[in-house]
């Protein structure tokens, strides 16, 4: 056997396989000798089939499996066991010249390769990423406390050719158009619009209003950016045909101690209680969100700071689960008809390597920094999980069962450990709204 390692690039490798023809034919030779022998034919003695019977039976897949075990046999010789290569992720065969039916062929092979990056980690002090903060006020308290009563209200139909108030709710189907108001994406029948929410989009609003069943217009939304979200999206408008199918009053509770009662059966009993509760959970959804936010933009500027070649087979591999993605959302598990797998890869390449270059950055800081979860971070998660009143050695002993579920719990765990080292290594700025927007304004 020969072998022959090339250089395509600092990470990615080419492995060079030629297996001559009587190594490789005896090799076949052998193999079919096993398979002899375990062969039961009528008219032959066991493991007295005629060579040739054999070779026809069995031959081709036999001669494929020898090429297959060939091939794996010199990479392990050529690169694993070479001290010279520290290979990562999966090899690939991207060339095989073997004839199966010819006696005579030999065997050429190129195997592709890649080895791991070479670096160290980017010194991110000084580099400022933003956490966005929020201060809520009563106003914001009793904004949230008339949504809970809005959300419990019951609804009634109204008479045939009422118009819709501000006080209605709008049965509607929903339909994306392009500028020629011509459907362009999936219609969402009977969506239900409550004309009082306060986030609805105005320019929604102010189409509905006046309208009855069975009126068409169309609404334009510009895009808006998210009180968490800084602004750095392009711009761009989406358009919808509305069609209003019916018109519903509602019927509000009023906030009294006893509506909070039942409304939260029974966990508050007052309509003061029921303003702390709003609070603390306005409070913490700000905090997740923002913190999301803040941990992206650490990752994003972790990886630009770690600009080393990616290995095309770890790029490979990570395009290849987008498209078994895409693949298990489909009713028949396979790709759309005229899906273009090649500009699919081509258009998502950058992304799949900077989702391999995180992951290779990540695993550096977990072993430089020793981070690790421990038995008593799995116990609080399992705590955290089961509430006050839950019973944690059931929680745990549920999720000591399922070894899927214990792994992801694990790796969530072991991901706050990363953002909180993220975290020391850069300078977190708090910022408002306010000053993104004032921010924004100046640089204008």
């Amino acid at each position: 056997m020969q072998t022959d390692v090339r250089e395509l690039s600092e990470v990615d490798y080419a492995l060079d396989i030629v297996v001559p023809t009587d190594e490789i034919q005896e090799q076949i030779t052998d193999a079919l000798k096993k398979e002899r022998a375990q062969i039961s034919l009528k008219g032959f003695r066991p493991g007295k089939v005629p060579m040739g019977v054999v070779r026809k039976m069995v031959g081709q897949q036999v001669a494929v499996q020898v090429a297959e075990a060939a091939i794996g046999e010199a990479y392990r010789t050529a690169v694993v066991e070479n001290e010279s290569y520290d290979p990562i992720g999966q090899p690939r065969l991207v060339d095989m010249d073997f004839d199966v039916d010819d006696k005579d062929a030999e065997l050429k092979a190129e195997v592709r390769f890649g080895v791991k990056p070479q670096f160290e980690l980017a010194e991110m002090s000084g580099v400022p990423v933003t956490r966005l903060v929020r201060t809520f006020t009563d106003e914001d308290i009793e904004a949230d406390l008339e949504r809970r009563r809005d959300l419990a209200a019951t609804l009634e139909d109204e008479p045939e050719g009422t118009a819709l108030t501000a006080d209605h709710v709008a049965i509607v189907d929903i339909q994306p158009v392009n500028a020629e108001d011509e459907p362009s994406g999936p219609k969402q029948s009977d969506a239900q619009i409550v004309l009082a929410n306060p986030d609805l989009r105005p320019e929604l609003k102010d189409g509905l209003i006046g309208k009855t069943s069975g009126d068409e217009f169309i609404v334009e939304f510009p895009h808006e950016h998210e009180e968490d979200e800084e602004l750095d999206h392009d711009e761009h408008v989406d358009r919808y045909q509305i069609t209003v199918q019916t018109v519903q009053r509602r019927d509000i509770p009023e906030m009294t101690d006893e509506w909070v009662k039942e409304h939260t059966s029974g966990k508050q009993e007052t309509v003061d209680g029921l303003r702390e509760e709003a609070r603390n959970e306005l409070e913490e959804n700000w905090n997740r969100r923002a913190r999301q936010n803040m941990e992206s933009k650490m990752v994003e500027a972790f990886v630009d700071a770690h600009p080393f070649a990616i290995p095309e087979v770890l790029s490979d591999a990570a395009l290849d689960a987008s498209l078994e993605e895409i693949r298990e959302k489909q009713p028949n598990k396979q790709l759309p008809a005229g899906f273009d797998v090649e500009a699919f890869r081509e258009q998502n390449r950058e992304q799949a390597e900077k989702q391999v270059r995180w992951l290779l950055v990540k695993d550096k800081l977990v072993e430089e920094e020793g981070l690790e979860v421990t038995n008593e971070d799995f116990d609080a998660e399992f705590a955290r999980i089961a509430g006050e009143d839950g019973d944690i050695e059931m929680m745990k002993g549920f999720f000591t069962q399922q070894p899927q579920m214990m792994q992801q719990m694990g790796d969530h765990l072991l991901n706050q450990r990363v953002f909180e080292s993220l975290g020391k290594r850069f300078e977190i700025v708090e910022k408002s709204r306010e000053d993104l927007e004032a921010e924004k304004t100046s640089g204008e």
